[in-house]
């Protein structure tokens, strides 16, 4: 008997037929009634599709743009009304693999076992996941198929989590509306004890935080806030190593960042971090 399935995906001033994962969604939905999708659209106007009329659809506008967090607790609640089994978290820039759905629709559950994760590249390189028990850094250790006990983190995209891990961590933390809510939810999964199994399946991402030229300071702005919040609230045993990092960083930026507004915030975050001990 195959896992029920309830893939949730984000959506922001983009239109769904163009996302890249679009073709292989419309053909899992038409064919396997195992599949459920629920969108959360935050883009300033809603769109109309035709999937949106499918029984296993949920389809909801919110031009508050509320960020993941809140559209990933709708999902979970979707999960719980059609009683599914798996919640795929799923970006509007990530290319869903048809044997990736496969598996995860045919996986044999186990409740040691907190997030099934695939390994996500982009521009050939694996960005996730990485081993997080030290810093996450542009050196980290990147893991290879199997199941692990180790501290590890995966971007939200992809990640597949089971009902029952969804209701031990009670909901995704809506202080992380957008940025650092993939790393919470997997420092929240390690307080569990419980393990990750990462697949032996690619899946393409694009990510745009990539490049500094092109990242806007209001983008930024809130990639260091929920940076530091995490390493001040959550995982405190790194803040120190994090606020070197950002002092660090903000040498790194100077010489070779374009945008100055960007190495001037990081060393500012460094100082506050500073002042706040």
């Amino acid at each position: 008997m195959e896992n029920k399935l309830v893939i949730t995906i984000v959506l922001y001033q983009t239109e769904f037929s163009q996302t890249p994962s679009y073709g292989l969604i419309k053909k899992a939905l038409t064919e396997n009634e195992s599949v459920y999708l629920f969108i959360y659209d935050n883009s300033l106007e809603p769109q109309v599709n035709e999937l949106f009329q499918h029984a296993q659809v949920r389809y909801i506008h919110d031009a508050t743009n509320p960020g993941l967090a809140q559209a990933y607790n709708a999902g979970n609640q979707f999960l719980s009304q059609v009683q599914g089994d798996l919640l795929l978290l799923l970006d509007q820039d990530t290319l869903l693999d048809d044997s990736y759905l496969a598996a995860l629709l045919t996986l044999t559950l186990d409740e040691a076992i907190a997030a099934y994760v695939p390994l996500v590249f982009a521009q050939a390189r694996q960005i996730s996941p990485v081993f997080s028990e030290d810093y996450i850094g542009r050196h980290s250790e990147l893991p290879k198929a199997g199941i692990y006990s180790q501290e590890i983190m995966s971007i939200n995209s992809g990640t597949a989590l089971p009902k029952t891990v969804l209701k031990s961590i009670g909901s995704f933390n809506q202080e992380f509306p957008l940025d650092f809510l993939d790393h919470w939810l997997f420092w929240k999964i390690c307080q569990l004890n419980k393990k990750i199994r990462v697949l032996d399946h690619h899946l393409e991402h694009e990510l745009s935080v990539f490049n500094y030229e092109t990242l806007s300071s209001e983008r930024y702005e809130s990639i260091i806030r929920a940076e530091s919040l995490f390493y001040q609230k959550y995982d405190q045993n790194k803040f120190y190593i994090h606020r070197r990092h950002l002092l660090l960083r903000s040498v790194k930026q100077f010489f070779l960042v374009k945008n100055r507004n960007i190495w001037r915030r990081t060393f500012l975050e460094y100082r506050l971090l500073m002042k706040g001990k």
